[in-house]
């Protein structure tokens, strides 16, 4: 009898234990790469049964290293090395990997430059008033949409003065950066998360029997789905239209306002001109363009019938988003270092530093996405989604799943703070469990997808620990307690609207151009209601 077997008295279900020992260390430790890494250990042990070495011995590290998936009667060492191996070694994953780095090292540029500052400056112009200072903020977050840390950072820094100047609380400030960053740098089809979010739900999706190539069009697919990300945007845009606010938010910008009423109006800041405006966008358009551009003509090219049967998912998905991606971000980093060198005169130590910098900021982001792919490879090896539908297959209520993936996705980010770690978990468990309870049906399949990534971004938002939610705080120059006092509420809402309004319906087969508007009734409602006015009345 295998060891395992003798000493718990069963042997499938332990194919779920390098999941929920990645969960628990994470939830524990809050080391996400610790945690990862002891999954990925623990499933090489269930899936050799408890054999450290096999007949071969080490012998086997060769084959396991370099010739895909390990024999069954590899050891434990074997086969952990062998996840790790056919991770590194992938050229899709090494495609993701530079596209990554290259997005990050346009970024650092931009920065260095001053050519996102110019970008939210120009958004600036359009600050007038309270109302005026927050949508300008708001807006801003949609423009740096390609990066959370980035949008962080900038926005936060760079709406401060305007907020100060319209009597905004730094608070306020803190809560639309936040809401502004990681919502939007999830749901954009271009950015430093789509590589993480396509590459993790690829590999799920060969692991439920799908081709290689296939991730995007799911992404895409899943994009009406990811209400949190939406619901919380467009909760922002209602409380700056309509001025309300509640829980503690409404004292701080109460105090705010008072506090503005008694000082004189400051200047504002010089604006930059059109065309360097235009200059500075260069390279994000250019990133967007080329990359659709690319996937555009390669995902006609591989059509089998003609264009104007095919959506635009189709089109896409039939594309090598990889190979399109990196061709954009390529260009896009070039493009910031030929305008940042010549037109800006940026000295070459400046680009060389804010190249280094923004390569750094996505190191630990690449170090979890590795052990999160081979922490995939290694769940399909212990056919832990075998396991998983035969035992929930017969009663677990299919209609349940987006709902309940999305309450657990939202716990485990809120309990560690990330979501890349929370997404890496659960993706090659929810996505091939979808697939094989849904039967393939869209709703289904699409909203649980959904579920999983919106869910991480509830509670990264939420989480005190969260290294956005740090970062929205110090950027915009608010107290890390305060922020997520006054922030929590309406992550909340969001969240609440998201899960009834959203999931429950999607799990059933109710579309979501139905649920969406239906949930922006419900924020609009609950705003105009319970929301109360920051400008008291005289």
């Amino acid at each position: 009898m295998d060891v395992l077997q003798a000493m718990f008295g069963w042997d499938q279900g332990l194919s779920l234990l390098a999941p929920l020992v990645a969960i628990v260390t994470a939830l524990v430790t809050r080391r996400v790469l610790v945690s990862l890494g002891a999954g990925v250990v623990v499933a090489g042990v269930v899936a050799a049964h408890g054999v450290l070495l096999g007949p071969e011995g080490l012998s086997c590290l060769a084959v396991c290293g370099t010739a895909g998936p390990c024999p069954d009667d590899a050891g434990a060492i074997c086969r952990v090395a062998g996840y790790v191996a056919q991770t590194v070694f992938d050229t899709d994953k090494i495609t993701i990997t530079t596209f990554t780095v290259l997005v990050a090292a346009m970024v650092g540029v931009m920065e260095a430059s001053g050519a996102t500052r110019t970008l939210v400056g120009a958004v600036e112009r359009f600050a007038a008033g309270p109302r005026g200072a927050m949508l300008a903020s708001w807006i801003a977050g949609f423009v740096v949409f390609f990066d959370d840390y980035a949008n962080c950072l900038v926005v936060g820094s760079a709406m401060g003065p305007v907020c100060d100047r319209n009597g905004v609380s730094r608070a306020k400030l803190a809560y639309i950066v936040d809401s502004t960053a990681a919502p939007v740098a999830s749901l954009a089809v271009v950015g430093t998360w789509v590589g993480f979010e396509v590459g993790l739900i690829d590999q799920s999706l060969q692991a439920a029997g799908h081709g290689a190539g296939e991730g995007f069009g799911l992404f895409v697919a899943a994009l009406p789905y990811r209400f949190y990300g939406i619901f919380a945007l467009a909760l922002v845009g209602l409380l700056a239209w309509t001025g309300r606010d509640f829980g503690p938010m409404l004292e701080v910008e109460r105090q705010a306002r008072r506090a503005h009423a008694a000082r004189a109006s400051e200047p504002a800041a010089p604006a930059e001109g059109w065309a360097r405006v235009a200059l500075s966008a260069l390279p994000v358009v250019a990133l967007v363009v080329v990359t659709f551009g690319v996937m555009v003509r390669d995902g006609i090219a591989a059509l089998p019938g003609p264009v104007s049967d095919a959506p635009l998912y189709e089109i896409l998905g039939g594309a090598d988003a990889y190979k399109a991606m990196l061709y954009g971000a390529l260009v896009g980093w070039g493009l910031a270092s030929a305008l940042g060198l010549g037109l800006a005169r940026m000295p070459l130590g400046d680009w060389a530093r804010g190249t280094g910098r923004g390569v750094v900021n996505v190191l630990q982001a690449l170090g979890i996405l590795y052990l999160a792919w081979a922490l995939g490879t290694a769940i399909g090896d212990t056919a832990a989604r075998d396991f998983l539908l035969g035992a929930l297959g017969a009663w677990f209520p299919v209609a349940l799943l987006p709902s309940v993936v999305f309450l657990l996705a939202s716990v485990i980010a809120f309990a560690t703070g990330t979501s890349f770690g929370t997404m890496s978990i659960l993706v090659p468990l929810a996505v091939p469990l979808a697939v094989g309870m849904g039967h393939d049906a869209m709703t289904v399949v699409a909203g649980t997808t959904a579920a999983v990534l919106a869910g991480a971004c509830l509670g990264d938002h939420a989480s005190p620990i969260s290294d956005t939610t740090v970062l929205s705080a110090a950027g915009s120059g608010c107290e890390l307690v305060e922020h997520v006092r006054t922030q929590l509420p309406y992550a909340l809402l969001a969240g609440l609207v998201s899960l009834v309004v959203g999931y429950l319906p999607a799990g059933v087969g109710v579309p979501p151009w139905l649920t969406l508007p239906l949930g922006l009734a419900v924020l609009w409602f609950v705003v105009i209601r319970f929301g109360q006015p920051t400008v008291e009345a005289a």
